[in-house]
């Protein structure tokens, strides 16, 4: 990108010089770059939060997608900054997009671990039990990082939301208590079972959770030991 262009100063931050820009050519505010992405999505990945602000009050497009599918949102959620997230869920981002491999916003707030930004999705009316096209859905994000915070809030959504399903299979249908397993996460996986994850169900290799043989070793024994141990035997 050229120094001098409107994504290049939302990717650095540079609010003067993007308003001068847009100020001088309107259009430049909704531009798409070679990779399909707006200063919106730039700045949503910078942190920009006054460029943010400035272009939603230009009215540019809130959901533009790039030409992987990904929106300023799902940028802003799995970059972590929850101030951006609330600007554009307030401009009506749809919490419901999917890029290109089906994942949503919350997906990624899974696979990162934002506790905070999955409520405010999930608040928003992110579908809990959305699949992406590895067929998993944010409950087998979270179990694969073994985040409990982020698993407590998909088990306990708010009041009048669906409940979160404990037991899909994913494409080789491990379920999230197979992934929380496989990775050595003994206290995700003992909330799961705790909440009722199914210990018997096997995936295609004919494997229960807790028989995976997963990261191996003395860590995958403690952790094995520790579900015994909290949740008695399967």
């Amino acid at each position: 990108m050229s120094n001098l262009t409107v994504h290049n100063a939302a990717l650095n931050r540079q609010t003067g010089l993007l308003r001068t820009l847009v100020s001088q050519d309107p259009k430049l505010a909704n531009a798409a770059d070679v990779d399909g992405r707006t200063p919106l999505h730039w700045a949503a990945s910078s942190g920009a939060l006054d460029i943010v602000r400035y272009l939603l009050e230009q009215h540019v497009d809130v959901d533009p997608r790039d030409h992987s599918g990904w929106t300023p949102l799902m940028i802003a959620v799995s970059a972590g900054h929850e101030d951006i997230v609330r600007e554009l869920l307030g401009s009506g981002a749809d919490v419901k997009i999917t890029n290109d491999k089906g994942l949503t916003s919350l997906h990624y707030a899974a696979s990162k671990s934002r506790v905070d930004i999955g409520k405010l999705l999930i608040a928003r009316g992110a579908d809990i039990n959305a699949r992406d096209k590895a067929n998993q859905t944010p409950l087998h994000r979270a179990a694969t990082t073994g985040s409990t915070g982020f698993v407590n809030i998909l088990l306990h959504p708010p009041e009048g939301s669906p409940k979160t399903r404990l037991n899909p299979g994913d494409r080789v249908g491990n379920t999230p208590l197979h992934l929380a397993m496989e990775s050595a996460h003994a206290e995700a996986a003992c909330l799961l079972i705790e909440a009722g994850a199914d210990r018997s169900r096997e995936n295609v290799d004919g494997q229960a959770p807790e028989d995976v043989d997963g990261v191996g070793g003395q860590e995958q024994r403690r952790a094995k030991q520790y579900v015994i141990d909290r949740c008695g035997k399967p």
